[in-house]
């Protein structure tokens, strides 16, 4: 197993770049501690947010992700919002993860030097193809309508793993009113006009600092969404003795805990 089983997970279009970008770890860093299960809570240490288990290998092969909680009563609503499986093929590459239900695939290709080349991913109705460069590494994500783009970014590195810039467009229906009259009461009615789309560009740039280790310490965030709305943050990363990582506080925090092969 390499790095990139990380660098797909980080890569897909449904994650939320900026706070969970660079919330793992190169995979070696989990198989040479014999890591079994990564416990993230988000928010509070008490609040539960994924599981992530690995086989004796170090292959990472289930991941459970949980309903959002803030506080007790929320606790105790909490449930499982969705499962992801792993598979691999005879060369222990990664070739697909499929959600529990089946209906959310990832499928993977690599080039004949063994290297990830392209992964085509299905949400729902919508089609997510990533192809992948070397030298340096970074990915770019499209999803087409017909012939029309309307998704396309492109994701850039820091040593091979951690995300370091994250930008492209989208393309939305404009949010129009239609106004009419019922009964002598003006009544007004937002849609959206598929017909009519906005571009929509973002670019999330991430200044990453590390230790003498090679460890991430800080990330500082600027981020420009929806064209011009611009945001601003810094996260710090906590480390255990052994190297796993501890906590990101910084926005949304996060925390972990860890469970091992004996």
């Amino acid at each position: 197993m390499n790095k990139i089983l990380f660098l797909i997970l980080i890569s897909l279009p449904i994650c939320s770049f900026g706070q969970i970008a660079n919330r793992l770890q190169p995979d070696s860093i989990y198989t040479n501690r014999q890591v079994k299960k990564i416990f993230v809570y988000m928010n509070s240490p008490k609040d539960l947010s994924e599981i992530i288990e690995f086989d004796q290998t170090g292959k990472r092969i289930r991941s459970t992700k949980y309903s959002a909680s803030y506080n007790r009563k929320t606790r105790k609503r909490k449930g499982i919002e969705k499962v992801n499986l792993f598979e691999y093929n005879n060369k222990n590459q990664l070739v697909r993860i499929i959600d529990s239900v089946g209906k959310d695939t990832t499928t993977f290709k690599y080039g004949k030097n063994g290297k990830l080349k392209s992964s085509i991913e299905k949400v729902g109705n919508f089609v997510y193809e990533t192809k992948y460069y070397h030298k340096p590494f970074s990915s770019t994500t499209t999803s087409k309508n017909d012939s029309v783009i309307f998704y396309q970014k492109t994701t850039e590195y820091d040593k091979d793993f951690y995300v370091n810039r994250f930008y492209g467009f989208e393309l939305e229906p404009k949010l129009k009113k239609i106004t009419d009259t019922i009964n002598g009461i003006p009544n007004t009615l937002a849609y959206k006009d598929y017909n009519d789309l906005e571009k929509f560009k973002d670019d999330e740039t991430i200044t990453n600092h590390f230790d003498e280790k090679g460890q991430l310490i800080k990330s500082e965030i600027h981020s420009i969404i929806m064209n011009d709305r611009v945001n601003e943050w810094e996260l710090n990363y906590k480390y255990y003795e052994n190297g796993l990582l501890k906590s990101i506080r910084g926005y949304v925090p996060r925390y972990f805990k860890y469970e091992f092969w004996k």
